[in-house]
């Protein structure tokens, strides 16, 4: 008998192309440090005119990634907001004439914000409609305020979801063992009109389920 040979599984290693171009700039981002911020807006430029002629975010994070080490002051476009320079380039172009009054902090930092906010197939629109940076740092969301309202749109639609398959009788054994868990003497609620719409729905289906009293005349 002759013994199976063991074939050892080949490792595929992924090469990541470095950019020449956003490379030799980043060093003279770095060299400045965190104070010139013409530098850092033209920087951004330069990697989003690179990821439009082809080069990846991938490879544009590598790029960058490459030369910060040991690098101990930290420069103010880091790898992490590559995905966001695309954005910040528009919000630059938009508000072209303000750029010497606006730092690059706050340019990615509203970037990453209108993201959020108003998803990639709305970020040209929502820029474009505003007149000044102010205008757009008013209109869009936090990070925080748009993530709790995608959060309570996803709540929702699975609720939407699961009404289909959920018995009325089953929500009001749900509703009364909460009712009965809680002290109803002092409960309040801060939104009584909700509450009110919400009993007068209920009345209805009672109104449905319940025959109405037949009057018996004399």
């Amino acid at each position: 008998m002759t013994k199976a040979k063991a074939t050892k599984a080949t490792k595929v290693i992924e090469v990541i192309k470095e950019n020449i171009v956003i490379q030799n700039d980043y060093k003279n981002v770095i060299s400045m440090g965190t104070t010139n911020n013409k530098m850092n807006q033209n920087f951004m430029y330069i990697v989003g005119n690179e990821l439009q002629n082809g080069t990846t975010q991938k490879e544009a994070e590598y790029s960058m990634k490459a030369l910060l080490k040991d690098v101990n002051i930290r420069p103010i476009v880091l790898p992490n907001h590559v995905p966001a320079i695309p954005t910040a380039c528009l919000i630059m172009q938009q508000f072209e004439a303000e750029l010497d009054d606006i730092k690059a902090t706050d340019i990615l930092s509203l970037a990453v914000r209108t993201i959020y906010d108003v998803k990639a197939n709305g970020v040209k629109s929502a820029i474009a409609g505003c007149k000044t940076f102010a205008e757009l740092d008013e209109k869009i969301l936090s990070k925080k305020e748009s993530q709790d309202r995608d959060n309570k749109n996803k709540v929702k639609t699975d609720v939407k979801d699961l009404a289909k398959n959920i018995t009325f009788e089953a929500v009001m054994d749900n509703v009364n063992d909460y009712l009965k868990a809680i002290n109803l003497k002092d409960k309040k609620t801060t939104e009584p009109k909700k509450l009110n719409e919400v009993i007068s729905k209920l009345y209805t289906i009672y109104k449905n389920s319940v025959p109405a009293e037949t009057k018996v005349s004399a």
